[in-house]
């Protein structure tokens, strides 16, 4: 007798059958990995999720003794993601989701963009607002937060494996986009050497520092790809490692030789940059 779907299928591909789902890693908390595409999470199959994380009291402006920047490190990170923006996007209005302390707003502001931001921590919240002189929203990532085809650029740095309906997120980012908008995504990946090193192994050790509550979701290429088409985004390009962009000096000289080896074999986190499709009529 065929199994009644459940009512939350698998976020990326919507895979639903229960024996589709197979533990992927069981040590201080649990995740399994959909047979289907890939994407590995924290609920046990299909049909539960855990309640959504806050991050109201998470962080305070105790980075202002040292940066103006929380994560002063990433600016190279950002100015990556900007320069591959621009080739496609010269100006517009960007929204970031999850925009922190304004660091990416703040640059894309400088470039020429009009910044919009969505943050749900109220303090880095109002830092963002005033130190990008960006119009950021307090509150959590929704639909109804912008109005539809408003945003050139949406971009969701190191965000959406902290959502449990990563599915939603997107089609949120897809009614916000113009015609011909541009999707941007930057996620860790279980493609890493890291976790690899736990699959090869079963040494759990290896992502002990890597598997943490605050992580609902953990994509690869293959899962980022098949939930993008999905909601609509065609798949301008994809790049794993970009670990030159990360370090300076002669750490990113050397960085800048393996890049190419870990794009090619699909290592390291993921950038991802679409277009919004046309959906077809119903």
């Amino acid at each position: 007798m065929r199994t009644a779907p459940f009512s939350n299928p698998c976020a990326a591909c919507g895979e639903y059958r229960p024996d589709a789902f197979a533990i992927y890693f069981d040590g201080h908390m649990k995740l399994y990995r959909c047979k289907t595409c890939g994407f590995v999470s924290d609920f046990p199959g299909p049909g539960y999720f855990p309640g959504s994380m806050t991050y109201e009291d998470c962080f305070s402006l105790d980075f202002l003794k040292h940066s103006e920047f929380m994560h002063p490190e990433r600016e190279g990170v950002f100015e990556d993601i900007l320069g591959r923006i621009v080739k496609l996007k010269a100006t517009g209005k960007v929204l970031d989701v999850g925009c922190g302390d304004g660091h990416l707003l703040y640059l894309a502001m400088r470039r020429g963009f009009d910044g919009y931001g969505v943050e749900p921590n109220e303090i880095l919240c109002r830092y963002a607002s005033a130190k990008a002189r960006a119009q950021v929203v307090q509150g959590d990532y929704a639909k109804e937060m912008f109005p539809e085809s408003y945003f050139d650029v949406i971009t969701l740095v190191h965000i959406l494996e902290h959502f449990w309906n990563p599915d939603a997120i997107l089609e949120a980012a897809w009614h916000q986009l113009r015609a011909g908008g541009i999707l941007v995504i930057e996620v860790p990946s279980i493609h890493s050497p890291h976790f690899l090193a736990y699959e090869w192994t079963g040494i759990r050790r290896f992502v002990k520092g890597h598997i943490a509550r605050g992580h609902a979701g953990y994509f690869s290429p293959r899962p980022l790809l098949t939930l993008t088409e999905r909601i609509g985004f065609r798949k301008v390009s994809l790049v794993t490692g970009r670990c030159r962009c990360k370090y300076s000096g002669a750490i990113s000289r050397f960085a800048g030789t393996i890049d190419p080896l870990l794009n090619a074999l699909n290592i390291g986190a993921i950038l991802y940059i679409g277009i919004k499709k046309d959906r077809p009529l119903d």
